[in-house]
């Protein structure tokens, strides 16, 4: 089965489904946002995928999970008001009760660009930070000790702790 029909599977407001691939279950857009809302918090991914045209969500965790006793098919049934689930090949599908389950994707999506977004700018601040702190590093060791004055060295030790006092 393709992603783009992954997709699409997931906009039906009638069914839940869990992909297995490999050792692990997936599950994309509207049901990623319906797991990690109603059954369990997990890390998601936002991914740009050629072959679908869009970026997708997913989120992902091993199939030993569904053998633990908290994260079992049935109280999965239970937490998504599920009707009940049928395996489909080696997929999980559940029949969902509340058709309206779904239909606030749009804003979960644009909170979770968002929140990708802010953590994009905190890794670039950090960086940056980083970059001026290895420069400072730089100039202390190229700092030419035997050819300044004490006063020189004095002002160069300022200077240094001015420019740290702004990055951090």
């Amino acid at each position: 089965m393709t992603i783009a029909e992954k997709i699409y599977l997931a906009k039906s407001n009638k069914t839940f489904t869990l992909f297995k691939e490999g050792l692990f279950y997936k599950c994309y857009n509207e049901d990623a946002m319906l797991f990690v809302k109603r059954v369990k918090k997990y890390k998601v991914s936002s991914k740009f995928i050629k072959s679908a045209g869009s970026v997708v969500n997913s989120i992902g965790f091993p199939v030993s999970e569904t053998e633990k006793e908290n994260l079992s098919f049935e109280i999965i049934c239970k937490k998504i008001s599920a009707e009940n689930f049928k395996k489909k090949n080696e997929d999980v599908v559940f029949l969902i009760n509340d058709f309206e389950i779904k239909n606030d994707y749009e804003v979960w999506e644009q909170s979770i660009q968002t929140s990708a977004n802010k953590t994009i700018n905190h890794t670039n601040e950090s960086y940056d930070r980083t970059i001026q702190l290895e420069n400072i590093a730089t100039m202390i060791s190229n700092y030419d000790l035997a050819n300044n004055t004490p006063m020189q060295g004095l002002s160069f030790i300022q200077d240094l702790k001015i420019k740290i006092q702004e990055i951090v």
